[in-house]
């Protein structure tokens, strides 16, 4: 039986916590009041206590609804492992795939790191931390997959032997900085060209020469969406 069998009110809470999200991903959870829990969900306090008992159990379905994205939606997003056949040579069509693969790889790591701030998961580390253990647990599944993508390519010869959990770890740490807009300003430039720029230097990073497709027009379309998807959300 599934969960929104269980619950008939499954459908509206998860609605309801939707509202609540880019609060927490801005505040963390320990700073979320009741009144201000309701204020986000668009409801009255009375009502709001119908779906929720506690602070709690907000934290919980809040938590829950990352874990689903993240178990779900975003492992499927990954690319799946390289095959071990390859020409020494490489065609338009095979620069194209490997080129596309990895740009799904780099998509989805700085989509865990737009989603889940420093803030959340600080504060959920020190204020709630089984959920934090749970949330964890969902992203290193993720991260092993992306981990495992790289390992493959790195096997394959067509990517340079780098260490793959560092490379993921210098993709979060400099896309959370891309987002900061004083340091935008202080560089003098926009956050387009930065994740350009960073994007171009990642692929350089980690293809050899030979393997490296340079045609990037699909990543600046993406990148407009990816900004203006951002303005919307704030």
């Amino acid at each position: 039986m599934s969960e929104t069998d269980c619950d008939p009110l499954f459908e509206k809470r998860e609605k309801l916590v939707m509202r609540l999200m880019p609060y927490v991903q801005k505040n963390g959870l320990s700073a979320l009041k009741m009144d201000d829990a309701a204020k986000y969900m668009d409801i009255s306090k009375p009502t709001m206590y119908k779906y929720f008992a506690s602070k709690t159990e907000i934290a919980e379905s809040i938590i829950d609804k990352f874990v689903l994205y993240v178990s779900n939606q975003m492992l499927a997003e990954a690319p799946p492992s390289l095959s071990p056949e390859q020409p020494s040579q490489p065609s338009a069509e095979e620069l194209k795939f490997y080129g596309e693969s990895f740009a799904r790889a780099f998509k989805l790591t700085i989509k865990l790191s737009f989603y889940l701030t420093d803030i959340l998961l600080q504060d959920l580390s020190a204020a709630y931390p089984d959920l934090y253990a749970k949330l964890a647990g969902a992203v290193e599944l993720c991260k092993n997959k992306l981990a495992d993508y790289f390992d493959s390519g790195i096997a394959l010869g067509v990517f340079y032997p780098i260490n793959a959990r560092i490379y993921l770890t210098q993709v979060d740490l400099v896309f959370r900085k891309i987002l900061d807009p004083k340091w935008l300003m202080l560089q003098n430039m926009t956050m387009k060209q930065a994740l350009m720029d960073f994007y171009k230097t990642m692929k350089h990073q980690v293809f050899y020469e030979k393997w490296l497709d340079d045609n990037d027009s699909a990543m600046g379309a993406y990148f407009d969406a990816l900004i203006a998807g951002m303005r919307a959300y704030d």
